[in-house]
């Protein structure tokens, strides 16, 4: 029934419709007759249920005329994007983060040497980041908001147990030891961290939520 549109919506003063035979089937269709400018074609009406419908590419050959069928219009979006608020606190909390994972790599650069006076330092990063958090997630308004603070969540989940495991192998080793700054290249929590990053950077740049497995 696609291909059929409703005689109602077509303009009166385009066609003149007239119908042989008389009453309105309620059940089964009733094909009628359609007539145009004295123009006539068989079967191009169809009665339905007291409507009655009138074949586009009929009607378009009896009126010499071109049909083009075009999409509707695209629907709403059913959740708006990314608060702006939202995606300010959003920013910010990135930066505490990546300000975090700066000193991690620097106690891994540095081993026992300098583990012991980086501890405390750690300890002001994870506590700023958190402080971040708790701000940005105020400023979660929208469905999308709530999506995306979930995905900035676990980044910082992930970002502090980095830092936990860093810290327990500073602390388990001794003077003469070091950790080695190439071990973190193949590092997979800390290769996850770096790319829910960016993406997370690209999803506030660009407003709208999107997901990524690296931020699970």
């Amino acid at each position: 029934m696609d291909k059929y549109l409703c005689l109602r919506s077509l303009p009166v003063l385009a066609l003149s419709l007239m119908f042989a035979g008389s009453g309105f089937g309620q059940n089964a269709p009733q094909k009628k007759t359609l007539v145009v400018n004295g123009r006539t074609t068989d079967a191009a009406v169809v009665q339905i249920d007291g409507h009655s419908y009138v074949d586009v590419d009929a009607l378009a050959r009896i009126m010499n005329a071109a049909v083009r069928v075009e999409a509707g219009a695209k629907p709403e979006r059913s959740t708006p994007g990314l608060s702006k608020d939202f995606a300010k606190a959003s920013i910010s909390q990135l930066a505490e983060m990546r300000e975090w994972k700066a000193a991690i790599a620097s106690v891994i650069r540095s081993g026992v040497a300098a583990g012991n006076w980086l501890g405390p330092v750690l300890h002001d990063h994870r506590a700023r980041a958190e402080a971040a958090l708790s701000q940005t997630s105020l400023a979660a308004k929208t469905e999308s908001d709530q999506k995306a603070l979930q995905l900035l969540k676990n980044e910082l989940t992930n970002l502090g147990e980095w830092d936990s495991n860093t810290q327990a192998t500073i602390h388990s080793l001794n003077a003469e030891q070091s950790v080695n700054p190439a071990a973190t290249q193949n590092d997979p929590l800390l290769a996850k961290i770096s790319e829910c990053g960016n993406f997370l950077n690209g999803m506030l740049v660009d407003g709208e939520f999107a997901d990524s497995p690296s931020c699970h």
